[in-house]
């Protein structure tokens, strides 16, 4: 997907980062843990504190994988994360999150689409918290499938997309 416009004049668009764009994925990843913790499994202490330092966030961001940042014109409002699976077979969504203010207006879509372009025909994944029927459904609306296994010890279940 290019990009679209939210609003009449202002553009929307989703792009790679890496780790010179470390500041904008540490405001989108502390946003995303603290207005909204129970859609993730990780915690807000994990990423702040002595975890909050320009090389942690640097390390992140150049790790295997591909980290995308949707924007509002020049706001950051939407992030995820794709990151190859240990085995080398597949990938895994991760780190998904839009800003309550942009949702409910295809960024979700966009957003998820970009990791499918990424993978290119490969296996995706993705863990979700049980409950979150929000984010089952988008993830269901772009492909994925809902295990029936029970949630995790995280409390995450997980979704498949095959190629």
């Amino acid at each position: 997907m290019g990009d679209w416009s939210l609003e009449a004049g202002v553009t929307m668009r989703v792009r790679e980062i890496g780790p010179d764009d470390w500041v904008i994925w540490r405001l989108l990843r502390q946003r995303s843990l603290i207005e909204d913790p129970q859609a993730f499994a990780a915690s807000v202490t994990r990423w702040t504190g002595d975890q909050d330092r320009e090389e942690s966030w640097r390390t992140r961001l150049a790790a295997p994988g591909s980290c995308f940042v949707a924007e509002h014109g020049a706001a950051p409002v939407g992030m995820v994360g794709v990151v190859p699976n240990d085995d080398g077979d597949g990938h895994q969504l991760i780190s998904m999150w839009v800003a309550p203010a942009a949702r409910g207006r295809g960024v979700g879509r966009a957003l998820v689409g970009r990791v499918i372009s990424a993978v290119a025909g490969q296996p995706l994944w993705l863990r979700v918290m049980d409950g979150n029927e929000t984010a089952i459904r988008l993830y269901q609306r772009c492909g994925f499938v809902l295990s029936d296994d029970e949630p995790d010890s995280e409390g995450c279940r997980a979704m498949h997309r095959s190629p």
